[in-house]
């Protein structure tokens, strides 16, 4: 048996049981950790990947709109793998299986998913993007942020990089600086991006929290 074939084995397992427990979030949002006293606010996944990559619209997770339950989201990760193990440069089924161990929570290894895109494009700006989410609930916010930057180089247009700078900037790490001008920068692409107002109140709230505490 092949490392890689090893590897996927234990992913898929791990995959399994999270669904046997129920523990999927829902593909909508992705919550980040904000700063003490800040309100939460969820970040912004990149563009999605295609959703037709199994021969099928993709599964919802289990409690969302239309959930049609593990069976499928098991069947559409067996068929990603056959794909790449066939054509291990299949960009679309390497950032799908990304997408879904994201959402289950398995953000180690769809952060090793994502990097197989990379490393045949290099400026894709949507897998960056979740990458960078992966590091935040890693915890290792400088990584993420680093990644919404070359997202930002890559496409101006990505909106969902700037905003999730604003929140681990802003809220996760206190720097005020930075989140002031990706959200001066969010204002201009994306005027009506979700939960904007919430956004700004967080932002001002975390801000005001940091003076009291000097």
């Amino acid at each position: 048996m092949k490392k890689e074939q090893i590897a996927f084995f234990a992913g898929g397992l791990a995959f399994g049981l999270l669904i046997g427990f129920g523990i999927f979030r829902s593909f909508a949002t992705r919550p980040l950790p904000v700063a003490e006293g800040a309100q939460e606010i969820p970040s912004v996944a990149g563009p999605a990947a295609p959703t037709d990559v199994a021969g099928g619209a993709a599964p919802s997770a289990p409690g969302a709109p239309g959930a049609g339950g593990g069976a499928p989201m098991v069947a559409e990760i067996n068929a990603l793998k056959e794909r790449v193990q066939k054509n291990p440069a299949d960009t679309q089924a390497w950032a799908r299986l990304g997408n879904l161990y994201q959402d289950a929570g398995m953000f180690q290894p769809a952060i090793g998913f994502y990097e197989r895109v990379i490393a045949v494009n290099a400026k894709d700006a949507g897998v960056l993007t979740d990458m960078g989410i992966c590091y935040q609930e890693l915890g290792q916010l400088d990584r993420a942020l680093e990644l919404f930057t070359r997202a930002q180089t890559a496409d101006p247009s990505n909106w969902q990089s700037v905003y999730n700078t604003v929140v681990v900037a802003g809220l996760g790490l206190g720097q005020f600086d930075k989140a002031d001008a990706a959200l001066a920068r969010l204002e201009s692409v994306k005027p009506d991006a979700p939960r904007l107002d919430e956004l700004k109140a967080s932002l001002a709230k975390a801000r005001a929290d940091r003076g009291k505490t000097r």
